[in-house]
């Protein structure tokens, strides 16, 4: 059962009289997108240990986002319109905060009632969301993320998220995550809306590659260069066949170590003794892709890179 604070039994125009311990604990906010409509955000109330359906006496809320995207909020729908009659204030665009820009934009929203709850029908249920706003985005390229804030800018305003109950201050926390609308995809660096796409160039780090591109897996990897990189320190070795399915020729070194083209170390395959200065290892067991295989000679380290087919 919903415990509700005691309605009032005087006329609708006539202030409540509350005992705090008769109110909710606190409100709480939250911004969402609206499930059936991902240009449509909605603000929620939540009241904590009571249910509450008498005189919001006041409400102000701040949606925040950034002045880089052009989006803007359209005309807002309320919930319970004659409960909660909240409307908006007019946008600040990049306001100054003592003296420099904050780069972002706001929109102050503000409830005053003067009716009970009960009187239009409405309840904020206990400890449940209680929807009492929505407003289209409109003009939103790109990716945008809205917010509610409290932040220096509405603090230095008067815009924080206040509520009072009955003429009880009641606000409690802004629920933290923001609410990302429009193209929000995230590319190969993580990037919401960047170009760094699978098959768009990028760079491996390794100049023994050319032609390096993101693979569907977001891996930078590229194909074996044709330059031929000579290191005098160590004598000319052989790994063949290359690219290979599995079976790896060793000429004249011991193998330290394979890698991924990202540093990843892969399990050292087994290496087994073919002929005189010549032995085999097995890289079936690797996933396809390009290796760094490490070699040493006589103290003389070098890499080579073999594709696993």
């Amino acid at each position: 059962m919903i415990k509700v604070a005691a309605l009032c039994t005087t006329l609708a125009l006539t202030p409540c009289v509350f005992a705090q311990d008769e109110l909710p604990t606190s409100v709480d906010i939250d911004l969402r997108m609206n499930a059936n409509d991902s240009t449509e955000l909605e603000v929620y109330l939540r009241s904590n240990d009571l249910g509450f359906s008498d005189v919001v006496a006041g409400l102000t809320f701040t949606i925040r986002w950034t002045t880089t995207s052009p989006a803007a909020l359209g005309t807002r729908t309320n919930n319970c319109p004659d409960g909660i009659p909240i409307a908006p204030v007019t946008q600040e665009t990049n306001p100054d905060l003592n003296g420099t820009p904050t780069g972002f934009n706001y929109r102050t929203y503000n409830g005053f009632g003067t009716s009970l709850l009960s009187e239009w029908g409405c309840l904020m249920p206990q400890d449940e969301w209680y929807l009492v706003m929505s407003v289209p985005v409109v003009n939103n390229d790109g990716c945008t993320l809205f917010e509610i804030v409290n932040d220096p800018w509405t603090a230095v305003n008067n815009r924080d998220y206040y509520i009072s109950l009955g003429g009880y201050e009641r606000q409690g926390i802004i629920e933290p995550t923001g609410v990302p609308m429009g193209t929000c995809a995230t590319d190969c660096l993580g990037q919401v809306g960047g170009t760094a796409l699978p098959g768009t160039p990028c760079d491996d780090g390794n100049a023994e590659t050319d032609n390096d591109v993101y693979t569907a897996e977001c891996v930078c990897q590229g194909d074996p260069s044709t330059i031929i990189h000579v290191q005098e320190t160590m004598p000319a070795l052989l790994l063949w066949p290359n690219p290979t399915n599995g079976i790896l020729n060793v000429n004249g070194a011991t193998v330290v170590g394979v890698s991924d083209v990202l540093g990843r170390r892969a399990q050292l395959p087994t290496v087994r003794a073919k002929s005189p200065g010549i032995s085999t290892m097995d890289l079936s067991g690797l996933p396809t892709g390009v290796y760094l295989v490490e070699l040493e000679q006589d103290g003389a380290r070098r890499v080579e890179r073999v594709v696993k087919r």
